[in-house]
């Protein structure tokens, strides 16, 4: 009896011991992954004092069971004398051992003048991207991290919420692997019509430099992004958003 009575207390104990490491292991994987499964955003893009545009995106998760980001961007006001271009960008993706692995990116400009489609299928059992643009289908060879032009923007809101401090993805763009680096500029208190919020100030160097501040508030969802070329600065800003904790002072 004796025997029994330690042989069952042995197993119970290592069942627990058991029960407690993978209750551990899927706190920790539930921590990694801090998106929320659906949000919306608007955002104005503007030229000095002129509104040129109106982008609109949201998460939300498809019939198959994957994460969509999508958005759509429209002009305004003004800026309607002059085009009627839209554009659509989609992303399907999931999550690979905590990390955002895209499925396929899809890229729809329109306008009375000219249209551009752009469609990215990425086949992981292979390790490649097919690309086809405008119904001229060829691939090429991925990494293990490779991102899409929309997912990646997401990918910063995750790092940054589980306090990565270096921000640098592989970035499936034209045909080619680039690598976009992000540098930290420091924190910055950003009021806005929304209210006050404590952000992180990024900049990513390349033919436009890219400076954009992101929320602590909003699963650091950029509130302002600033792009300059040749002199000619444009300013995208956060209108409106739900689905986030909108938490502003």
């Amino acid at each position: 009896m004796v025997n029994l009575y330690q042989r069952w207390k042995n197993t119970r104990m290592k069942l627990s011991l058991l029960l407690l490491l993978c209750l551990t292991w899927f706190g920790f994987a539930q921590a990694e992954n801090k998106l929320p499964d659906s949000f919306s955003a608007t955002y104005t893009l503007k030229k000095g004092p002129l509104t040129l545009a109106e982008m609109k995106r949201k998460l939300y998760k498809n019939d198959k069971g994957n994460y969509v980001y999508e958005s759509y961007s429209e002009p305004v006001g003004y800026a309607r004398w002059f085009t009627d271009s839209t554009l659509l960008e989609k992303t399907e993706w999931n999550y690979h051992q905590q990390q955002l692995r895209p499925v396929e990116y899809s890229y729809d400009r329109n306008s009375s003048k000219k249209k551009r489609h752009i469609k990215l299928s990425f086949n992981w059992d292979k390790m490649r991207v097919t690309n086809n643009i405008n119904h001229d289908p060829w691939s090429m060879k991925i990494t293990e991290d490779t991102l899409d032009k929309l997912l990646y923007q997401l990918a910063v809101m995750q790092d940054l919420s589980n306090g990565k401090e270096s921000l640098e993805y592989q970035i499936a763009d034209g045909g080619k692997l680039k690598t976009y680096r992000f540098s930290n500029l420091g924190k910055e208190t950003l009021r806005t019509k929304l209210g006050t919020f404590n952000t992180v100030k990024l900049k990513r160097p390349g033919k436009r430099d890219t400076i954009l501040w992101c929320a602590e508030e909003l699963n650091y969802l950029p509130i302002k992004l600033v792009q300059e070329e040749n002199g000619i600065e444009l300013t995208l800003i956060l209108t409106s958003v739900s689905g986030l904790p909108a938490k502003s002072n």
